[in-house]
């Protein structure tokens, strides 16, 4: 048995950030090994600690109709603003650390974090439920106690090397590990290029890695390129080491406060820039199932409803797994919905969150894994064909994701081991 530190983004209303982060800890655990999930808050240097906290106060005080009406106006003039990612920093917080010893932070801490249902179900998914062992890095001083109390580092997966996505952070590349063993799995860059501001330093990183296996293809090819190797890895997703069994018996504990109709289309939305394409994709898809009842799920804008059906803003990770296992339809623009939608075998139809030409879009993964499995007519096109209504052949596709994931489970073993 290895003490593991996982790093990745940690749980929260991103059901697929969720989800891939407990299956990768779930199969560790399953191995036998001691795994402790380690993050912290993102590190902003342009935030200030005292502007973060003045932001929070305003918004206590300003109507929620204001706020996403300024934030949404924000997101539109950002578009391609931003050229180059943002640095973050290892944040080191001693006031931080020595107030969360104190006897009442934690029940504070949690009266904060849970503003609403869908948060209480997030907490107590992550830190009740058995699913981690959490902890939180709050000062340089930890980073050098956890390197000394832990025989492997694991990065992955996810977008935690794509810089466009929350910052370049130097926790997701172990800069503060020493020489200690660090691997890679799954792990994702999402781009069709590295940015040059951040690319001699995530060189200078991924350098210390001793093996390395991402998520698409693309990433591969970069990562050889930078690193000058021919060895980095290509691996599935964390969320297809499970068993379809295994995520069923995890969806049966979803508590959902409305009767479920026999039928329906779930709708899954990461993004809310093409809102208008996912609407007219979602009618088509009513008018060809001919399926009417329809349950939106939303991630960041939870005022986002689509068909004229049910928006749920309850929903925890639980309740999303079991919403899609069950659905006649999905519709989404979700990369991990998409690996579960093959996990079930479903029907599907999928939009791209971005256009291709957005700094920054996370595109790449979605062409990566349709086109990997042939089945890049899921993608919706707007005044395109209906190629998207043809069926998923699964008695083709299902063994060569079966192989695959045989193929990642040896991988990962070998990396922990070698």
């Amino acid at each position: 048995m290895m003490k593991i530190k996982l790093i990745t983004f940690a749980p929260h209303p991103n059901f697929g950030t969720c989800l891939q982060s407990y299956a990768l800890n779930y199969v560790l655990r399953k191995m036998g090994h001691n795994v402790e999930f380690i993050y912290n808050d993102r590190e902003n240097p342009p935030q200030s600690f005292i502007k973060v906290f003045m932001k929070g106060c305003i918004k206590l005080f300003l109507p929620k109709s204001f706020i996403t009406s300024m934030k949404a106006k924000r997101q539109a003039g950002a578009i391609n603003r931003h050229r180059e990612p943002y640095i973050l920093e290892l944040p080191n917080h001693p006031f931080l650390y020595r107030l969360s010893k104190l006897p009442f932070y934690k029940t504070v801490y949690k009266l904060l974090k849970c503003r609403n249902l869908q948060w209480k179900k997030v907490y107590k998914f992550t830190y009740e439920d058995d699913n981690f062992n959490m902890r939180r890095i709050y000062t340089h001083k930890q980073y050098t106690e956890v390197t000394a109390d832990t025989d492997l580092f694991i990065t992955g997966s996810d977008q935690i090397w794509n810089p466009y996505c929350g910052g370049f952070n130097p926790m997701m590349f172990v800069e503060f590990g020493g020489d200690k063993k660090r691997v890679a799995y799954s792990s994702s860059i999402s781009l069709p290029e590295i940015p040059a501001s951040v690319k001699q330093r995530m060189k200078t990183d991924l350098e210390k890695f001793q093996h390395i296996a991402v998520r698409e293809r693309r990433s591969v090819e970069l990562l050889n390129k930078l690193l000058h190797r021919n060895d980095i890895k290509l691996v599935v997703d964390p969320t297809y080491l499970l068993l379809a069994k295994e995520w069923e018996e995890f969806g049966n504990k979803a508590e959902i406060e409305f009767t479920i109709p026999e039928k329906y289309i779930f709708c899954y939305f990461v993004g809310d820039k093409r809102a208008d394409v996912y609407e007219q994709m979602v009618q088509e898809v009513k008018h060809f199932t001919g399926i009417q009842n329809v349950i939106t799920l939303e991630c960041y804008n939870r005022n986002l409803n689509y068909g004229n059906g049910r928006l749920y803003k309850d929903a925890g990770p639980y309740e999303w797994v079991y919403l899609l296992q069950h659905a006649s339809y999905i519709c989404m623009d979700s990369f991990h919905a998409t690996v579960f939608a093959l996990k079930f075998q479903k029907e599907f139809v999928h939009a791209m969150k971005n256009e291709d030409t957005e700094t920054g879009s996370q595109n790449t993964r979605m062409y990566d894994i349709l086109s990997r499995y042939g089945i890049l007519y899921k993608n919706y096109n707007v005044g395109g064909n209906n190629g998207w209504q043809q069926p998923v052949d699964y008695a083709r596709l299902t063994p060569l994701i079966e192989s695959e994931i045989k193929d990642s489970i040896d991988y990962l073993k070998y990396e922990i081991e070698n």
